[in-house]
């Protein structure tokens, strides 16, 4: 797996950063938050996309809490936010080695998302899952099975979200990887409209950038880093190739 906190490091260390471009709202978004409140037809919802996602891998999986963070839980919020919905997990219950967990959870997880595109006061829900041990620092933690805020949101400190924006990255990394493997087991049309949608996402997350949101925003970062990962251009070679494949007719076909 690429380290994209490494490669944030490198990014950094390149650039000279003025950290007053990141733009902060005055309050939480109005459509979620209620002083600092969860709406709680949404926060019910959340809950019940969150257990079908899991009920839909395995009835008996315990789930350990519900989260939604990321900038929909922060003053950092924009027209584009996903609504970032962290299912948090004991992965020593599904079994001992945690990469292994961790891949076939990421596999879960992109194909439900695949299959789904939920949108909630026109913000799409993209789902995760997290392991309890796993550390996660972000501008704003808030717990739907609790409904209360595990970590309170806070206005800019001045300094770069480096942790969501890696983390970020790193999740659209795990599903492009999804491309690669369609690809590799020769479907190559599935390869080929996931391809387009993750170059969508990808898409998405740079319009998000910084004539709406500051250079510093975390999903133009994520964007950032994805690029300078060079994984971005990898996507654009298999789509070709995927649509090339399905296309052609191979001379020993009937």
């Amino acid at each position: 797996m690429t380290n994209f906190n490494k490669i944030f490091k490198n990014y950094l260390e390149e650039r000279e950063f003025n950290t007053s471009r990141l733009l902060m709202k005055d309050s939480l978004h109005p459509d979620f938050w209620t002083n600092e409140q969860l709406d709680p037809k949404i926060m019910l919802k959340l809950v019940e996309i969150a257990e079908d996602l899991v009920d839909s891998i395995d009835e008996t999986m315990r789930i350990h809490d519900i989260i939604i963070t990321g900038s929909i839980a922060s003053y950092n919020w924009h027209d584009l936010s996903d609504i970032d919905l962290h299912v948090l997990l004991d992965f020593d219950d599904i079994d001992s080695n945690y990469d292994l967990v961790k891949q076939y959870l990421d596999s879960k997880r992109s194909i439900w998302n695949d299959k789904h595109e939920i949108m909630i006061k026109d913000h799409e829900v993209e789902v995760y899952f997290q392991d309890i041990d796993e550390d996660h620092t972000a501008a704003g933690i808030y717990s739907l099975l609790k409904g209360e805020w595990v970590v309170p949101p806070s206005r800019y400190s001045g300094e770069i979200d480096q942790k969501t924006a890696a983390m970020k990255a790193e999740k659209i990394h795990a599903d492009i990887d999804r491309v690669f493997r369609l690809q590799k087991d020769k479907k190559f049309k599935q390869a080929y409209n996931k391809a387009i949608k993750m170059k969508q996402k990808v898409k998405k997350l740079r319009s998000s950038g910084y004539e709406k949101e500051g250079v510093y925003s975390v999903e133009n970062l994520a964007f950032k880093l994805l690029r300078n990962s060079g994984i971005l251009d990898k996507l654009s070679a298999v789509k070709i190739n995927s649509y090339d494949k399905m296309m052609s007719i191979d001379e020993n076909s009937p």
